[in-house]
C-alpha cells in the first residue's frame, strides 16, 4: 500500500529531524539559517553559512546577524524544524494525506525530541544509572543557572566531567565558567528606551 510506505517515510524523516536538533540543543548549535529548502529528507540540514556555536548560554542566541526577528534562535530550532516538516508534509499531497501526516507528526517529533534529547542531556550531567522523573527539571533548573551566570555552555559541561570529589575548588573552577559582574551587569541593564513609550 503506497500510503502505508509514504507514512512510514515520512515517519522517518520527522524521528531523524527531531534526533538531529536534539543533539543541537545539547551541544549549544545554532543552524542559523533553517529555511525548508536547507533541510534533507535523510535527517540533515545544509548552508550552514551563519551557524555557530554558544559561548555564554544564552537560549535566545541568534547566530545569523540577518536575524531581526529571532526567528531561528537557540531555542526555537526544535519548533522550525517541526514547521518544516508540516510544509513536507504538505508538499507530499497527494502521495500522503494531510490528514494523516498531520496526525504522524503530532505524533511522533515531540515524543522523539524530548527522549533523544532527555537521553543526551542525562549523559552530558552523568545521570547514567539511574533515569528518575526529577532528572527533566533538574536539566532545566541547571540551564536556567547557566543563563542567569552566564556560564560558558560548552565548558561548564566539560568541567562537570573532571569532578573528583574536592567540591571547594570544583566551585572554584565552575565560577570561573561564569560571566564576570561587570559581564552581566550589561546584559541585565535594563533598557529605558521602553519606559517612554
Amino acid at each position: 500500500d503506497n500510503v502505508e510506505r509514504n507514512a512510514a517515510f515520512f515517519r522517518e524523516v520527522i524521528r531523524r529531524t527531531a534526533r538531529l536538533v536534539a543533539e543541537w540543543q545539547c551541544i549549544g548549535f545554532c543552524h542559523g539559517v533553517l529555511n525548508t529548502d536547507n533541510m534533507s529528507i535523510v535527517g540533515l540540514t545544509i548552508d550552514y553559512g551563519p551557524f555557530g556555536f554558544m559561548d555564554r548560554y544564552d537560549p535566545d542566541h541568534i547566530c545569523n546577524g540577518s536575524d531581526n526577528t529571532g526567528r531561528y534562535a537557540f531555542n526555537k530550532q526544535p519548533e522550525i524544524c517541526k514547521w518544516n516538516l508540516g510544509k513536507l508534509a504538505e508538499a507530499l499531497v497527494p502521495e500522503l494525506p494531510l490528514e494523516l501526516s498531520e496526525i504522524i507528526l503530532e505524533e511522533e517529533y515531540d515524543t522523539t525530541y524530548q527522549e533523544h534529547y532527555l537521553q543526551k542531556m542525562r549523559k552530558k550531567l552523568g545521570l547514567v544509572r539511574f533515569e528518575l522523573e526529577e532528572d527533566k527539571k533538574l536539566i532545566s533548573e541547571f540551564l536556567e543557572t547557566m543563563q542567569l551566570t552566564g556560564a560558558d555552555f560548552t565548558n561548564t559541561f566539560r568541567l562537570l566531567s573532571s569532578f573528583s570529589g574536592q567540591i571547594e575548588n570544583f566551585i572554584q573552577e565552575i565560577v570561573e565558567q561564569c560571566a564576570s559582574l561587570e559581564e552581566l551587569k550589561m546584559v541585565y541593564k535594563p533598557d529605558r528606551s521602553e519606559e517612554h513609550t
